[in-house]
C-alpha cells in the first residue's frame, strides 16, 4: 500500500535565504541579512566511503559524513551580504544623485571568513521548511560577467563548504525544521535568534 505525505513533506522553491557571520571559536554570530534576490542555496553532503572484503565478498560498509558542499546563487550583487560571506568593504561617497560605492575585496590575510545560512521555502499544505547550515566559507570569490554578446542580468553563483558543528556534544551537519504553519517561522533578526535556530525548536 503507498504510504501517505505527512506534514510539510512536499517543498518546493527559495523564498529566503538568511545569512550571519559566524566565530567559530566563540560559536556566536552577527546580525543576520536577508539575501535580496536569492536564487539557489543547495547542500550536497559528502562522506567517506569503504568496503570491507571478505573471501571475495564485501562484508561490511563504512560512510562517515564529513561536510557538504554548498551552492550559493543571488541575481545581482548584494553587497550586504557578500560583506558577510566574502569579506569585502563598502564605502559611500557623494549623496544622490552622484553617490559611488566603492567595494574592495581583500585577498592574502586570513582568507575568506565563516558563515552560517538559514534557506526556507513553501510547502503545498501551508507550512514552510527551513534547513541551515552553522559553520560555511565560500570557496572564492564569485565571478563577474559583463557580457556584450547577449543582453543579461549579471547573476552572483558560486561555490563553497559546511562543516559539522558540535551541538550539545554531538557534531551535526545541517538543520532542518519543519513548520506546519508558514507564519511558524521567523528569520533570525540578531546574532542571538540566529544561534537559537540551531540549538533548540
Amino acid at each position: 500500500m503507498a504510504g501517505v505525505f505527512e506534514l510539510g513533506e512536499k517543498l518546493y522553491t527559495l523564498d529566503n535565504l538568511t545569512i550571519a557571520a559566524y566565530s567559530i571559536t566563540a560559536n556566536t554570530y552577527g546580525t543576520s541579512q536577508d539575501l535580496t534576490s536569492g536564487q539557489t542555496f543547495s547542500i550536497q553532503a559528502e562522506a567517506d566511503n569503504d568496503k570491507l572484503m571478505g573471501y571475495g565478498v564485501s562484508t561490511a560498509l563504512l560512510s562517515v559524513i564529513r561536510g557538504a558542499k554548498i551552492k550559493f546563487g543571488a541575481g545581482g550583487f548584494d553587497r550586504s551580504i557578500m560583506a558577510i560571506i566574502a569579506n569585502i568593504s563598502n564605502a559611500t561617497s557623494n549623496s544622490t544623485p552622484n553617490r559611488i560605492v566603492r567595494t574592495l575585496f581583500p585577498a592574502g590575510g586570513a582568507g575568506l571568513p565563516y558563515w552560517g545560512a538559514i534557506a526556507t521555502g513553501p510547502t503545498d499544505d501551508g507550512g514552510r521548511f527551513a534547513v541551515g547550515c552553522q559553520a560555511v566559507k565560500l570557496d572564492k570569490y564569485p565571478d563577474f560577467t559583463l557580457d556584450g554578446k547577449t543582453n543579461k542580468y549579471n547573476v552572483v553563483d558560486t561555490d563553497g563548504y559546511a562543516i559539522p558543528i558540535a551541538v550539545a556534544g554531538t557534531s551535526y551537519l545541517m538543520h532542518a525544521k519543519t513548520y506546519e504553519t508558514a507564519s511558524g517561522y521567523t528569520a533570525p533578526t540578531d546574532g542571538a535568534s540566529f544561534l537559537a535556530f540551531f540549538t533548540g525548536f
